[in-house]
């Protein structure tokens, strides 16, 4: 059958040559026949030839161009042509389509039939111009792109009707002039060599149209089932090929390009693309190796089908798939290292349908991407339970700040040299369902969803109003706040810091902003001027997780910042780890020689403090000093500590 269907085609093209050979043959046969009437005949033939045959070429030109011009926009529906060469072979078209209507015959421009071939071509470029309009759109309504070339369609069929028929209106005149000024014989001839030059008028342009609206049916049936883009089977063609499977065991593979977005953010669309294709030409030949059909679906997801039936196959294929983007690739002259994240599931007893299997291999995908990428994950029943709970758990904290289940929590900062307490940092925690989540199960939930924009706003806002009934009491601490990198990066985020300070009435000499070093590296030259307008407001700052991410020195200098906080990941082995040690020894030296505080975070043993105090680090936070506090406790422990205890 499938043989049957791929020589279609061919037997179409076949029959249409042939067609067009007996048409021709005929055609010649008779003008054989008329040569063979002798030289008078076709001496008083030649003069009406002569006068007819611009009027009939005229028409013949003119159903040319007509069948060309439905084309034209058949093949921008389906993608065939760009914009741009869809212009311009229209536009080309309109032209010879104006000048063949403006050599015609004089007398024929009088005629009912021309009036109406004008109105026609005057409604077809209306017609085009809706369908460029429709195509052109940023989401192209296909439905009513189709009514428009079914309008067209139903124009050029009464366009083509009327030129047949002025193309008999033509071959009458023929005949009666040869009525008139000849005898019998002499008018048959005409009208046999009329005839035949008829037939061949119309075998070519019948054979064109046919082969033309065959070159356009198949362009159509490609684009149905073919990338746009990557020209590699579409996510119809996945749906169909796993159907056909039959249940067969297959191994079926979601690759994503890793941190694609960055790509596009730093250089461009038509960089994404490239990145795409670079892609796909490293997996393809691989893909292909392995027996196995690449797919692409849509964004950055390729698919891929394997007929594999052990699940303990696609370590090596996804290995060989992911050490495909080793090497650099070129990008609009860029040189780029991408990587891939892969999920895989097996067909059927991971999905016995495309979107089962699509639903679970991206499951997995999800997995591999939450690892860092530039990994590869197999799906799992449990997946698929954390994908629910994770869905269940966003829902819930979509209304924590207004069901008031949000709790901060105040870990006390501390002189290293004694123990005065000069501060507090505040720390989320979620009161759901009688249990206190921490904040590591749903704060990357809230960063993800865009949730932690509320929440941390209440968070700021509650931590002002904290500080200001701690100044009343008079015991005037600085409270630190954290900021996540989409509050920092929002347009709003210094209104929304006003509007706080405002209706607090906070001192803001006493709010510190603690902001980690890789978000103020994301776009350093608008950080700078963001950082100096809070301190214009007379907000502390200070850089969270100092040395754990990438700051330019030149940059640093440059900031308004009022503290560095050494990362508790320096801190956590500082007795035993030489080069913890040299990190943070030279992270405070860094500090001193910019002006700045160094505060080290997770302090929990009297060996951290002796070698923090040996090293010149000025304040600590962490266990040994107290425990994030709720707020009943922590206004305890705060009366207890104000005044200055040394630390042996």
């Amino acid at each position: 059958m499938q043989r049957c269907a791929a020589l279609k085609p061919t037997l179409s093209r076949l029959g249409v040559y042939f067609f067009f050979a007996i048409v021709i043959g005929l055609g010649l046969l008779l003008s054989v026949v008329v040569i063979h009437s002798g030289h008078q005949v076709n001496a008083v033939i030649q003069p009406l030839v002569t006068q007819s045959m611009p009027t009939l070429r005229t028409i013949s030109e003119l159903k040319t161009e007509v069948t060309e011009r439905q084309v034209i926009l058949n093949q921008y529906f389906a993608y065939g042509l760009n914009h741009a060469q869809f212009r311009q072979k229209y536009q080309s078209n309109e032209h010879e389509m104006a000048l063949l209507l403006q050599k015609t015959n004089p007398e024929w421009k009088l005629n009912q039939r021309y009036k109406t071939l004008m109105a026609l071509n005057e409604n077809a470029k209306l017609v085009s111009e809706q369908l460029e309009q429709i195509m052109t759109q940023e989401q192209p309504d296909l439905d009513e792109a189709r009514a428009v070339l079914v309008e067209n369609a139903i124009d050029t069929n009464e366009f083509l009707h009327q030129l047949d028929m002025s193309f008999v209106d033509a071959s009458k005149a023929i005949e009666q002039a040869g009525q008139i000024s000849l005898d019998e014989v002499s008018a048959m001839i005409r009208l046999v060599l009329a005839y035949s030059l008829a037939i061949v008028i119309i075998a070519i342009l019948v054979a064109y149209y046919i082969y033309a609206r065959q070159r356009a049916e198949n362009r159509l049936a490609h684009a149905a089932r073919h990338d746009r883009l990557t020209d590699l089977l579409n996510r119809s063609m996945f749906e169909a090929d796993i159907a056909a499977l039959k249940q067969k065991p297959h191994l079926g593979l979601l690759i994503s390009i890793d941190r694609f977005q960055r790509v596009l953010g730093g250089l461009g669309y038509e960089a994404g693309d490239e990145l795409i294709l670079a892609v796909k030409a490293r997996l393809l030949p691989i893909v292909q190796q392995l027996g196995g059909t690449l797919y692409r679906l849509e964004g950055t997801h390729f698919a891929a089908i394997f007929p594999i039936k052990n699940p303990q196959a696609l370590h090596t294929v996804d290995q060989r798939l992911l050490h495909a983007l080793n090497g650099a690739v070129m990008v609009s002259g860029h040189e780029l290292f991408a990587t891939l994240s892969i999920g895989g599931a097996m067909y059927p007893q991971d999905g016995s349908d495309a979107v089962t299997l699509i639903r679970n291999m991206d499951a997995a995908l999800e997995q591999a991407q939450a690892q860092g990428g530039n990994a590869a994950q197999t799906y799992s029943q449990e997946m698929n339970a954390r994908a629910v709970e994770r869905l269940a758990l966003e829902g819930e904290l979509r209304h924590a700040v207004e069901r008031n289940e949000l709790r901060l929590y105040f870990q006390p900062q501390a002189l290293l040299s004694n123990q005065q307490v000069i501060g507090v940092e505040c720390l989320v925690r979620w009161q759901h369902q009688g249990q206190l989540v921490p904040p590591i199960e749903f704060i990357p939930l809230a960063e993800e969803s865009g949730l932690i924009i509320p929440i941390g706003e209440w968070i700021l806002r509650t931590a002002c109003q904290q500080a200001k009934a701690w100044q009343v009491q008079g015991m005037p601490l600085v409270v630190a706040v954290n900021i996540s990198a989409r509050q920092f990066q929002h347009p709003n985020f210094l209104a929304l810091l006003r509007q706080v300070l405002h209706e607090t009435q906070v001192d803001p000499q006493y709010i510190e902003l603690e902001i980690t070093e890789g978000v103020v590296m994301q776009d350093a030259d608008h950080t700078i001027n963001l950082l100096h307008q809070l301190r214009a407001l007379g907000l502390m700052l200070s850089i969270d997780d100092f040395g754990t991410g990438y700051s330019s020195l030149s940059y640093l200098k440059r900031f308004p910042l009022n503290k560095l906080k050494i990362d508790q990941s320096f801190i956590r082995n500082l007795e035993s780890n030489n080069g913890d040690a040299a990190i943070v020894e030279a992270v405070i030296r860094l500090g001193h020689s910019l002006n700045l505080t160094v505060i080290a975070e997770g302090v929990e043993t009297a060996e951290h403090v002796a070698i923090l105090k040996a090293l010149g680090c000025d304040e600590l936070q962490g266990y040994y000093f107290s425990r994030p506090l709720p707020l009943a406790d922590a206004q305890v422990f705060l009366q207890q500590r104000l005044q200055p205890v040394s630390i042996s």
